[in-house]
């Protein structure tokens, strides 16, 4: 709990708890999977786990959690911290395991501390002033210092641990990821992904990262005369274009760039007017 004297963390954690829709867990879940999601760069590297990124690219999920958040929270570059909140300047720390490094330069103000917990499984998020009697004593040969149990004990928590939001490639039964993964074309693997996963919602994010193109691969998809039925039997469902049909097959409707394959003889067992009001005319 913070000190009472000292109006910062409060005054914070209430602008951004306004500034994040009273979603603060939502809003930091996206920020941390966004962050993570494009350092990956999936489209370019068919990666989908934290597990494989180099040293480096681990050291930048922090600087580009720095910009996703920023951006997110519609602020502007700080001249002296990461950000100005009311005032207030913040500091935005992130750690794959909460233990967050402080600078010298950061001793004494304000710290976002945004930290992965069990393996990177869920993630924190608190506010705490990093003062001399919040920090360890100790010091590595860059000068930072760690946060002490009276620091993590002064920590204003604004999400407690809570699950990161899942990586669709990665959440994937291994098995069907690897043989979709080891098709070797785009058209291959991400018609091998829709036949994979019938009647599955799937982000367009994951089919660019099984697709590994940072182009459109949903056109890889679309039957004409020279790809024929590249489906084999099924039609792509998106949310821009389907959601009737979706919704008349007894599906949840599909989320913003979520696509889905159904077969195409679920499709012709609705009503011709009902499948020409959706463009489905089969």
């Amino acid at each position: 709990m913070a000190s009472s004297t000292d109006p910062g963390p409060q005054i914070v954690a209430t602008w951004l708890l306004v500034h994040t829709a009273n979603d603060p867990a939502s809003f930091f879940g996206k920020v941390v999977r966004k962050s993570i999601d494009e350092v990956l760069d999936g489209p370019r590297t068919g990666r989908w786990d934290y597990e494989r990124l180099e040293k480096t690219e681990k050291t930048y999920v922090g600087t580009k959690l720095e910009i996703v958040a920023r951006t997110g929270l519609g602020l502007e570059p700080a001249s002296f911290m990461d950000l100005d909140i009311e005032g207030f300047p913040v500091d935005i720390k992130w750690s794959k395991t909460s233990a967050w490094q402080i600078p010298r330069e950061a001793i004494g103000e304000l710290c976002l501390c945004v930290g992965g917990m069990k393996k990177m499984s869920y993630f924190q998020v608190g506010i705490v002033r990093c003062d001399i009697e919040h920090l360890n004593l100790g010091r590595n040969r860059d000068g930072k210092t760690t946060i002490s149990p009276a620091g993590r004990t002064a920590m204003r928590i604004i999400v407690p641990p809570t699950p990161i939001p899942p990586n669709f490639v990665a959440d994937m039964d291994p098995n069907i990821r690897y043989d979709v993964m080891r098709e070797p074309t785009i058209q291959k693997r991400v018609t091998k992904l829709f036949q994979s996963l019938p009647r599955q919602p799937i982000p367009r994010d994951a089919i660019r990262t099984v697709a590994q193109t940072e182009g459109d691969p949903m056109r890889r998809l679309r039957a004409d005369t020279h790809a024929g039925d590249p489906l084999g039997g099924y039609k792509i469902m998106s949310a821009k274009y389907a959601n009737k049909i979706v919704r008349a097959l007894g599906y949840p409707a599909l989320a913003k760039d979520e696509f889905m394959a159904i077969p195409a003889v679920e499709i012709l067992g609705l009503p011709l007017p009902q499948r020409r009001e959706a463009g489905f005319d089969l």
